[in-house]
């Protein structure tokens, strides 16, 4: 059985806890020190507000578990990203370009979806330290609601936690 499919391996983690707008949400950082792969799937169920949610990647040095970072800051590389503005019919994802960050389109009364694909090794500053990810949401819109998980690939099984340093 394929480790990463198994529950047991400790592979999912979540990011931005379920919320309706209001104003910019910072995501909990989650520790990649014992993870080859991590994608981040950010989910905007719309409802009749057509506000453009941006969601954008940040590492840290440290207080994995927490919505602030130490010494946060953006991604060292883009990382490849694919999104779906009609999430909630279809699970097809589309490519984007490479980026640090995605803005959804402004539209209403649909779920849209990105996933943003992190290889630390590849956009991370780890020589410096910097091996803690989180995702933060601009406003998304008092109409809308929106949450963001990681699927983690562990390089040992079970993982340990991702909320602790």
């Amino acid at each position: 059985m394929n480790n990463f499919l198994s529950a047991e391996a400790n592979f999912i983690a979540e990011l931005v806890p379920s919320a309706v707008g209001g104003g910019a949400m910072n995501g909990i950082n989650i520790s990649l020190k014992n993870v080859s792969r991590c994608l981040i799937v950010c989910v905007n169920r719309k409802g009749a507000d057509a506000t453009q949610c941006t969601w954008t990647l940040a590492q840290s040095s440290g207080n994995a578990g927490s919505a602030a970072g130490t010494g946060e800051k953006a991604m060292t590389n883009n990382v490849p990203i694919w999104y779906s503005d009609g999430f909630g019919t279809s699970n097809l994802l589309t490519a984007a370009t490479a980026a640090k960050s995605y803005q959804q389109a402004a539209t209403q009364s649909v779920t849209q979806c990105v996933v943003f694909e992190i290889v630390p090794e590849l956009c991370m500053d780890l020589a410096n330290g910097f091996d803690c990810v989180t995702v933060n949401a601009s406003d998304p819109g008092a109409a809308n609601s929106v949450y963001a998980y990681a699927l983690l690939d562990p390089r040992y099984s079970p993982l340990p936690t991702v909320f602790s340093d």
